[in-house]
């Protein structure tokens, strides 16, 4: 696997993460603001943290790829 593909992959992550806490936000507004109960507030809750997970790693991984893409730049200078 390139590296290219690494961050291509990270970003894909960060992308995901970001649109799962999108969701996750506007349900939990939705249902807060329509009816004012708190059903399945738990489950939204879950997916906003596996979102901010999700985004945290991803963007770890991002950082991985640009470290290795500088030390072969290093490496060949």
């Amino acid at each position: 696997m390139d590296v290219g593909s690494i961050s291509h992959n990270a970003l894909l992550g960060i992308n995901k993460g970001v649109n799962q806490a999108n969701e996750a936000s506007e349900k939990l507004a939705s249902r807060e603001q329509l009816s004012g109960e708190n059903k399945n507030e738990t489950r939204e809750l879950i997916a906003l943290k596996e979102a901010e997970t999700q985004v945290q790693i991803s963007a770890k991984v991002a950082q991985t790829a640009g470290d290795v893409i500088g030390s072969i730049i290093d490496i060949k200078a």
